[in-house]
């Protein structure tokens, strides 16, 4: 079916949130779009996006795949209603995290927005792919943009220096992401951990370092932590980005 084969992600079709809702219609009066959402985050978590197909979530339903049709037209809306869905997850912060923004002011504020965000992508992988470059704009979405705006709202600043502040700190976060997301992808497909790695490739990298070509990584290699709390070193570099916004806060307050 032409609908299903459709991911390019680049329809001229209005958001499917500016088309009239199409009635679900026939013998199922349990399915719904919310359910038909609910089904797919389910199969895009455990096995990624590209596992979700109209006919796997029919059938992670128990129905026939032309019922999903009646409330759902093409997959590509379906991957907007799963990515704004997920937008609208809020997860609590932990404990420490949450004393830092309790401390309030725009900073701590922002540094809580970048911590859930940092969740919200690791429990929803397929998110990343699907949802960044042009994100939905469906009404979770929407609001949550709205909130991360509001967050440096009272500087009275120009909106378009807030968008690209707070952007600054969304880049941050997208780009820890991708990388925890891409090593556990590896160990997922290869089988070999971290560990496993530095071991295959341990006796090669040594007579690299001790050609004394490279002695800031062989001082590197010696004195950095072989594994580090991946959440400490999220917001430590977390908060030296939030230095950096500080600093650009404090220029286009200058300004005026």
């Amino acid at each position: 079916m032409a609908a299903e084969q459709s991911t390019g992600r680049s329809s001229t079709r209005l958001p499917v949130w500016a088309r009239p809702r199409v009635a679900g219609r026939g013998p199922q009066p349990s399915l719904s779009v919310g359910a038909i959402v609910a089904a797919a985050v389910v199969v895009a978590d455990a096995e990624g996006v590209e596992a979700v197909s109209m006919r796997r979530v029919a059938g992670e339903l128990g129905v026939g795949t032309m019922s999903l049709y009646r409330y759902v037209e093409t997959k590509d809306d379906l991957l907007d209603l799963m990515t704004d869905e997920v937008y609208g997850e809020e997860s609590p912060l932990p404990e420490d995290a949450g004393d830092t923004v309790g401390r309030g002011g725009w900073r701590a504020e922002l540094f809580g927005f970048a911590v859930r965000y940092r969740a919200l992508m690791l429990r929803h992988p397929w998110v990343l792919s699907v949802g960044v470059s042009r994100p939905p704009l469906g009404p979770q979405v929407l609001r949550r943009t709205e909130r991360m705006l509001g967050i440096m709202g009272g500087l009275g600043l120009p909106v378009q220096a807030v968008s690209e502040l707070t952007g600054t700190v969304v880049a941050y976060v997208r780009g820890v992401v991708l990388v925890e997301i891409g090593e556990a992808e590896l160990v997922r497909r290869t089988g070999q951990t971290e560990d496993d790695y530095r071991g295959l490739v341990g006796p090669y990298f040594e007579q690299v370092l001790a050609s004394g070509e490279f002695p800031l990584l062989a001082r590197f290699v010696v004195e950095a932590d072989e594994h580090p709390d991946p959440d400490r070193v999220f917001r430590d570099g977390l908060e030296r980005v939030l230095d950096g916004v500080a600093a650009g806060v404090a220029r286009e307050l200058r300004r005026d």
